[in-house]
C-alpha cells in the first residue's frame, strides 16, 4: 500500500512578519481598550467622590454660619458681663441680669464638620483620583484647617470651662426659677462680691472673649470662605449634578 505524505511548504517571512504585526496589534489593542477602562472607572469614581465632597461642605458653610451667630451672640453677652463686673454696682436689677448672662457667657455649640468623604478619601488613597493639581491642594488645605479649627474650638472650650467652674462660687443656683427661660427669682444675690473673686472671674471671661473675637471667629469666617471656593472649583470641574444638590440634607 502506498502512503502519500503532505509536504508542508516552509512560509515565508512575509507571512511571519505579517502574523507577528497581527498578534502585536491585538495584544496591544487589548491593553489599550483595558487602560481605557479603567480610566473610565477610576473618572467616575472621582466624580462620585467629588459630588460627594460638594455635599459635605455644604453642610459644612451651614455649620460654620452657625458657628458664627451662635459665637458673634455669645460675645456680645461677654462684654456685656464684663462691663457690669468692671463697674461693681449691684442691685437688685443689675444682679439678675448678671445671673441671666451667666447662663450664655460659658456655653459651648457641640458642632462636627462633615469627614464622611474625606475619611473615605484619605484611607483608600483616593486622592490620587484627583488630577487637577491645584483642587487637590485647596482640598488637602481645607482638611488642615478643619483640623486646626477643631484644636482652637477645644482650646476656647476649656477656657469656658474653667470660667464655669469658677462661676458655681459666685452665682447661687437656687436663684435660678427656670433655667429653660432664663427666670432668674427677684431675690437674687452673689454669693461673693469679693474684688479679687470677682476679678478673676473677670479674667477668665475676657480671655474667652478675646480670643473668640481675636482668633475664633476670624478662623470660621476664613474657613467660610474657603469652602465657597471648593465649592465653586468642584461645581466647575465635575460639571456636577444640580439634582443632586438640591437633594442634599442640610442640618
Amino acid at each position: 500500500m502506498e502512503v502519500h505524505h503532505h509536504s508542508h511548504h516552509p512560509k515565508k517571512w512575509k507571512e511571519y512578519v505579517t502574523e507577528f504585526i497581527m498578534l502585536f496589534a491585538a495584544v496591544t489593542l487589548g491593553f489599550f481598550a483595558e487602560n481605557q477602562r479603567e480610566h473610565l472607572v477610576e473618572a467616575n469614581r472621582e466624580k462620585q467622590y467629588m459630588q460627594s465632597l460638594y455635599e459635605d461642605l455644604r453642610k459644612d458653610t451651614t455649620i460654620l454660619n452657625n458657628i458664627v451667630r451662635y459665637d458673634t451672640i455669645q460675645t456680645a453677652k461677654l462684654d456685656t458681663t464684663n462691663t457690669l463686673l468692671v463697674q461693681n454696682i449691684w442691685n437688685p436689677n443689675t444682679i439678675k441680669l448678671l445671673y441671666r448672662l451667666n447662663l450664655k457667657t460659658a456655653g459651648t455649640l457641640r458642632y462636627n464638620l462633615s469627614e464622611r468623604t474625606s475619611a473615605q478619601l484619605k484611607n483608600a488613597g483616593g486622592m490620587r483620583l484627583v488630577e487637577n493639581q491645584e483642587l487637590s491642594n485647596k482640598i488637602s488645605e481645607y482638611w488642615v484647617k478643619s483640623d486646626n479649627l477643631k484644636e482652637y474650638n477645644t482650646f476656647v472650650d476649656d477656657l469656658k470651662f474653667k470660667a464655669r467652674e469658677k462661676s458655681y462660687s459666685i452665682f447661687n443656683q437656687k436663684y435660678y426659677t427656670d433655667v429653660s427661660k432664663g427666670v432668674v427669682a427677684d431675690n437674687a444675690q452673689l454669693m461673693t462680691t469679693d474684688t479679687f473673686v470677682l476679678t478673676e472671674f473677670t479674667n477668665r471671661l475676657n480671655h474667652i472673649n478675646n480670643s473668640m473675637k481675636m482668633v475664633l471667629l476670624p478662623s470660621v469666617d476664613r474657613h467660610y470662605k474657603r469652602a465657597v471656593e471648593l465649592l465653586s472649583l468642584l461645581k466647575k470641574e465635575y460639571k456636577l449634578d444640580e439634582k443632586k444638590e438640591e437633594n442634599v440634607a442640610i442640618y
